[in-house]
């Protein structure tokens, strides 16, 4: 009945919802990362669910999926989550963010290093502008420049 599609999107649902949840019990300031990250994910993941759904049930029952490439495709999606956490948990929002970004640009993407310094710019800007110049938010430094930073 489930597929790798179907249950990496119901993962993501609970993590979102998981996000959701936890930050109805923190105070609004803390709350409001979570919340601005876990509802339109939330929904995003529920959107997906629906399409995922609804594609398995109007695809023929003869027809063989090519689960090989779908579990290779899921377990790189992984990698990356895995990746971009331990970024941000290591070097924080402003400057893992933009690593990890022009890094998934460059080598998942196989873009060129050109287009991958600029989304990683890009995302230095939106983090800094939006969140630390914008709203005057503290975002978290990183378990490792908070070390080297003092």
């Amino acid at each position: 009945m489930f597929n790798g599609r179907v249950a990496t999107t119901l993962i993501m649902l609970g993590l979102f919802v998981g996000a959701c949840l936890l930050a109805l019990g923190l105070p609004n300031k803390a709350a409001f990362m979570p919340l601005l990250i876990g509802i339109p994910g939330a929904m995003l993941c529920t959107a997906q669910l629906v399409i995922d759904l609804r594609h398995k049930a109007t695809e023929p029952a003869g027809e063989a999926a090519d689960t090989e490439n779908e579990g290779l495709s899921e377990l790189t999606s992984f990698v990356w989550l895995g990746l971009f956490a331990g970024s941000l948990l290591g070097f924080g929002f402003i400057a893992g963010a933009p690593i990890i970004v022009a890094a998934y640009v460059k080598f998942a993407s196989r873009d060129t290093w050109g287009s991958a310094l600029f989304a990683g710019a890009g995302t230095f800007v939106v983090m800094y502008g939006m969140f630390i110049w914008l709203l005057e938010l503290s975002l978290f430094q990183g378990l490792i420049l908070e070390r080297l930073l003092g």
